[in-house]
């Protein structure tokens, strides 16, 4: 990929990051048979803008610089969307040199912080790349953390409280004061361990939209897709066993452990492997910033409790 190339997709892929444009008008160019003829498939034009042409190794190489969570749908079902921002990106950029945009001080900060942006994580994959990881290192982290190799299904059962974010409370469940939503739970917990169906239960009373139809059926709990409370009580109970009450951003609730299963370590390995890279990694970094003299205004950071709680809303279980 030639240079001029890799910075025209690297911005892409900034914007795409960002939000991306807004969907540019038809620019009146119809689409053509690509030219195959004794080329590689990588070095098949797939866009053509002017006298540049662009190759499918060049936006393959693009899709696989996007961050995670971009790359499944611009290389799927996202991917027609592409010489869309291509050619907007294009357009714009060119009428921003004409207009020199790129002398405005906004502007040259603005590429500064994306630069610093690249080059941090540029660094955090080198680290990652160099790091080595012994079997036996491996091995000691599979049977220190078992939240690791333990697949944990449970069912759960959600009152939510008044403090609890809007949207995380079931439409007809008015929302109760902390202590009295903990009494109706605790009414029901009595009950299942009395012999009600936990399931049944949750059907009744759970006000977690998303799984109270099905018994409150969580499936197997994914650590980064679960508050801590949850996930904490879930691994230190056994199959059949019913949590005390747990109180979570969304209310309180109680948990039922359905099964648990543990994972071979070969199984798992590549996960942990995975793991333990990211946490030396992490530790390179709080090594390098060690070496930097730091002050925070801790008052200036703090921030406002009501924009926290509007801008990042808890996870909900």
């Amino acid at each position: 990929m030639n240079r001029r190339s890799f910075v025209i997709l690297l911005l892409i892929a900034t914007a795409l990051a960002f939000g991306g444009w807004p969907k540019p008008a038809a620019c009146g160019q119809q689409a053509s048979p690509p030219n195959t003829a004794g080329s590689a498939p990588g070095e098949r034009v797939v866009l053509t803008i002017g006298n540049e042409k662009i190759t499918a190794a060049e936006i393959d190489d693009f899709i696989q610089a996007l961050p995670p969570q971009f790359q499944a749908f611009y290389g799927g079902p996202g991917k027609r969307l592409l010489p869309q921002y291509i050619v907007a990106m294009k357009v714009l950029s060119a009428e921003a040199v004409k207009l020199k945009l790129g002398e405005q001080p906004e502007v040259v900060r603005a590429i500064e912080i994306a630069r610093e942006g690249i080059l941090s994580d540029a660094a955090r994959k080198h680290f990652l790349q160099s790091i080595t990881v012994s079997d036996q290192e491996l091995r000691e982290l599979y049977a220190k953390d078992k939240t690791l190799s333990e697949e944990v299904r449970i069912r759960h059962i959600l009152i939510s409280t008044e403090d609890a974010p809007l949207k995380s409370r079931a439409a007809g469940h008015p929302a109760l004061p902390e202590p009295e939503a903990r009494k109706k739970l605790e009414e029901i917990r009595e009950r299942i361990l009395a012999g009600a169906d936990f399931a049944q239960m949750a059907k009744q009373y759970s006000e977690d939209t998303a799984t109270a139809a099905s018994g409150g059926d969580m499936g197997v709990i994914q650590r980064d897709k679960v508050v801590p409370p949850i996930v904490n009580a879930a691994y230190a109970l056994e199959p059949g066993q019913v949590s005390d009450i747990i109180s979570t951003p969304s209310g309180v609730e109680i948990i039922k452990v359905e099964d648990k299963h543990t994972k071979s370590f070969e199984e798992v390995k590549p996960a942990l492997e995975t793991q333990l890279r990211q946490s030396k990694a992490s530790e390179i970094v709080q090594h390098l910033m060690a070496n930097y003299p730091l002050v925070i205004d801790q008052e200036f950071f703090a921030g406002s409790p009501a924009k926290q709680t509007s801008t990042v809303p808890p996870p909900k279980p």
